[in-house]
């Protein structure tokens, strides 16, 4: 399925109407069961889809390990996965009482719970990073999101070890890129531990525990971070850098690992 399609639209600009050819992104409803009982629809791009079910399973601790899974099948002409797991999961043991609104895009729920925080250790990564390869890391995430750069309709999400981006993905909503790029890492066997998160998006409460349940210490976004990550970010020892864009950052939390 392509990630994006051509229109017609009429722009104005400065007095001028004019009919032109324009490309916006694909958005695709992905319906999610596990062990045969419908889990949660995600609105998604329509690639990468096996990572960010794995990824979406892996945040919501659903599962640990690689090993608790079975198969997935991905009809992707019906938009649903089939997910077996070799032990069954009590859906109300993870989710009763847990669905709320949240400042996500493409996902309009998610199943989140502030004492979810407690499943987090303090993280007591060793990594550390200098301020100038951040932004040379920004630069190069920037233009890598080349759906963006043509549509302006995705979200960006990358790990990487400090050097380079090893893993990079993109999608209309900011948590099913973070998702994607988490289920792909775990997949590989990646230490977390070992690695910093780029994002293009807010970087919210939600997308902090994200990060913060694989152990990840360090977070960067091109965009603001939010009031209760930033208190997260503190009681977990994790950094939080935001507007990270060009020669400027601004350093919110773990100021002790970036290099200056």
């Amino acid at each position: 399925m392509e990630l994006t399609r051509q229109v017609i639209l009429t722009r104005y600009d400065r007095g001028n109407i004019e009919e032109i050819e324009d490309i916006v992104v694909t958005e695709y409803p992905l319906t999610i069961y596990l062990n045969d009982e419908e889990l949660v629809t995600l609105l998604c791009s329509p690639a990468s889809l096996e990572f960010l079910v794995i990824g979406f399973l892996l945040s919501e601790s659903i599962i640990k390990t690689k090993n608790e899974i079975s198969t997935i099948r991905i009809d992707q002409s019906k938009g649903i996965a089939y997910v077996k797991t070799k032990t069954s999961k009590d859906m109300a043991k993870y989710f009763m009482g847990k669905r709320m609104l949240t400042t996500g895009c493409g996902r309009g729920t998610i199943f989140y719970n502030i004492y979810d925080s407690m499943n987090c250790g303090i993280i007591n990564s060793d990594l550390k990073i200098s301020y100038d390869k951040i932004l040379y890391l920004m630069k190069e995430f920037a233009a890598k999101s080349q759906i963006f750069q043509s549509t302006g309709g995705v979200h960006s999400a990358a790990l990487s070890q400090g050097e380079e981006i090893l893993f990079f993905q993109e999608d209309v909503g900011r948590h099913n890129a973070l998702d994607k790029v988490l289920g792909e890492a775990f997949m590989k066997d990646v230490d977390f531990s070992k690695m910093l998160l780029l994002t293009s998006g807010r970087i919210s409460s939600e997308m902090l525990l994200k990060a913060g349940k694989r152990g990840i210490s360090t977070v960067v976004s091109r965009s603001a971070p939010m009031d209760l990550a930033l208190k997260m970010g503190m009681e977990l020892n994790m950094t939080i850098v935001g507007f990270a864009r060009g020669q400027r950052m601004n350093v919110y939390t773990g100021r002790e690992r970036i290099i200056w």
